[in-house]
């Protein structure tokens, strides 16, 4: 049990974006009202780490289950929590609105490299080990359970 959760376990994600966007409002000089409005928005997140420890823990009983959730079961549960492994497909209708920051980071050797890398890729994921929370994350923003794999 203690290998398989360990699988879950990626480490933080360190990257640079080239996000753009132009905002397009009655507060800018340059207001365009034949444009899309647009507004731009600086969100600090603080006490991240706080907000994940309020949240429903893992802290005892841990037992094997022979449960096939189903994706409602997953979108739908609250205090019981899971560890699953899971195939999931990465539908290529979201790889452009996804590139600078993908979803179910890996890791993965890179091309030329002598060491494993946390990498953000748009691959489908296979034997995916996470926790149903971020499983529930996922599935709402597009990504698609192909399997659900019981050990």
């Amino acid at each position: 049990m203690l290998l398989f959760i360990e699988n879950g376990v990626r480490g933080g994600i360190s990257q640079c974006s080239n996000r753009y966007t132009k905002a397009n409002n009655k507060y800018i000089p340059n207001f365009n009202p034949d444009v899309e409005m647009k507004y731009l928005m600086y969100l600090d997140a603080n006490n991240l780490y706080g907000y994940a420890m309020s949240k429903y823990l893992p802290l005892k009983d841990f037992d094997w289950s022979d449960n096939i959730l189903t994706e409602q079961d997953i979108l739908n549960l609250s205090d019981v929590g899971y560890t699953s492994e899971v195939d999931l497909d990465y539908p290529s209708d979201l790889h452009a609105e996804h590139s600078d920051f993908s979803l179910a980071s890996e890791n993965k050797l890179p091309p030329n490299c002598k060491e494993p890398r946390l990498l953000t890729i748009l691959e489908p994921k296979i034997k995916y080990v996470l926790h149903y929370s971020n499983l529930k994350f996922y599935l709402k923003l597009g990504l698609v359970l192909k399997k659900f794999i019981v050990s």
